[in-house]
């Protein structure tokens, strides 16, 4: 059997993908990245969709390849990958949807056995969320850097977090991973995970990579964390604008924690630290961005700080299903990204004593409506997209979902009453039919 694989959105394969890919050619198969162009010479065909502009990307590639789920001959389509917590819209252009983790399943899949409680065939039947009991990880060399799962899952309780509540904590043994060490000629190693200290043997792995003339790439911890790490510009999730917003999803990081941590770095010699925050949490006001405004001037009054970078990454908030915030209404409309340029200025009008490099790329407001769209949609998505991509109000440019018509956009949605139903407060929705 022939088995075409695709994830999208980056020029490498995704790491679960991997996996899969690997376990189709142990039992036999051929497997090799497809393309549209030699779709129809597989005997089926399997996608990996990590990311919401994924779907759209999928439902752009199935035109262009010229396959549609009800042709009578065309090779069996399965879709896998993290963003099947709702599952629903990508019925309309698979035979069948693996949700969570894909080991000992695609393999199954792609021959036609969808016996697994975790392969969803239809819109009616519930089907179970699948966590692999136990964490064998591979090397996986992509850009120069061997990619090795250190851990899955994860042991602290984010409230926005999926992977928090999808995912039980599971770790890769130390055996595991020195294999996978030797196994690779490459010099830069990630051993990735949600939190990557927390492993019980991180400093163990550590000393494995520097036995072994390895360099760990690996930059993310948190906050509370920040001492195990040595990296020059570590990368923490510090999310809410203030304390009180950082209270509410449950990571309880105080003004005092942020600046005596950078106080430490400063004296540790670290060079900066990414900061990664989310606006328009819930409740979010104009007094969160004053105390984040106080807490910056704070962080520039400290010694040395003229010379240590900070680089505040923002994102917007989207509720993810499955989690405690899965109901919860975003303000699509608000401009955050016009919001975030303002409230750090530019040239004369920067008020920051502090070094700062604060990044600006988050979801324009119909961005974000488009992400909802695949998170919250159900079976209705693929008359909607079709529609939206033959109006020419959506389209795929350079790898990327753009949205070409916004007002075009808005009049559709609302004529199908689609945009409350995707960005207002919901109880439940079409992602139910997982058992998580």
């Amino acid at each position: 059997m022939t088995v075409g694989f695709l994830t999208f959105g980056r020029d490498d394969l995704g790491y679960g993908l991997e996996i899969v890919r690997r376990e189709i050619e142990q039992a036999g198969h051929k497997a090799y990245r497809v393309t549209p162009k030699t779709a129809k010479c597989c005997d089926a065909l399997i996608f990996s969709l990590f990311w919401f502009e994924h779907l759209f990307m999928l439902a752009d590639w199935m035109r262009k390849a010229g396959i549609k789920k009800t042709d009578a001959k065309r090779p069996r389509i399965i879709i896998g990958g993290f963003n099947t917590f709702n599952p629903v819209p990508m019925l309309a252009y698979a035979d069948a949807v693996i949700v969570g983790d894909g080991e000992g399943v695609g393999v199954l899949a792609v021959s036609g056995d969808y016996s697994h409680p975790s392969i969803l065939t239809d819109g009616k039947h519930p089907v179970k969320w699948n966590n692999t009991k136990t964490l064998v990880p591979i090397c996986h060399e992509t850009n120069g850097i061997a990619r090795i799962e250190l851990s899955r899952g994860c042991r602290c309780r984010c409230k926005f977090c999926a992977v928090a509540h999808l995912k039980p904590y599971r770790e890769a043994s130390v055996e595991d991973v020195k294999a996978c060490l030797a196994s690779t000629k490459l010099k830069r190693v990630s051993l990735f995970a949600p939190e990557p200290t927390m492993h019980s043997k991180d400093e163990e792995m550590t000393a494995l990579c520097r036995r072994a003339g390895k360099s760990r790439q690996d930059s993310d911890v948190r906050l509370d964390r920040l001492a195990l790490r040595a990296d020059s510009v570590p990368r923490v999730g510090i999310e809410g604008l203030s304390e009180r917003l950082r209270r509410s999803v449950n990571k309880p990081y105080t003004d005092d924690a942020i600046i005596e941590a950078v106080r430490d770095g400063i004296k540790r010699g670290r060079r900066g630290m990414f900061m990664y925050m989310i606006l328009d949490l819930p409740t979010e006001s104009p007094e969160d961005w004053e105390c984040f405004g106080a807490l910056l001037r704070k962080i520039g009054e400290l010694p040395g700080a003229e010379g240590f970078l900070l680089k505040p990454s923002p994102s917007v908030f989207m509720p993810t299903p499955h989690t405690p915030m899965a109901g919860d209404p975003i303000n699509w409309s608000r401009d955050c990204g016009g919001m975030w340029a303002e409230f750090f200025g530019r040239g004369d009008n920067r008020r920051w004593r502090v070094l700062m490099a604060e990044r600006s790329r988050v979801f324009s407001p119909h961005m974000r409506i488009m992400q909802m769209m695949a998170t919250r949609a159900g079976a209705e998505f693929y008359d909607v997209e079709k529609t939206l991509n033959a109006r020419k109000i959506i389209k795929i440019s350079s790898g990327r979902l753009t949205v070409a018509g916004k007002k075009e956009l808005e009049r559709e949605l609302e004529a199908r009453g689609l945009i409350e139903l995707y960005c207002g407060s919901r109880d439940n929705g079409p992602w139910s039919i997982v058992n998580a």
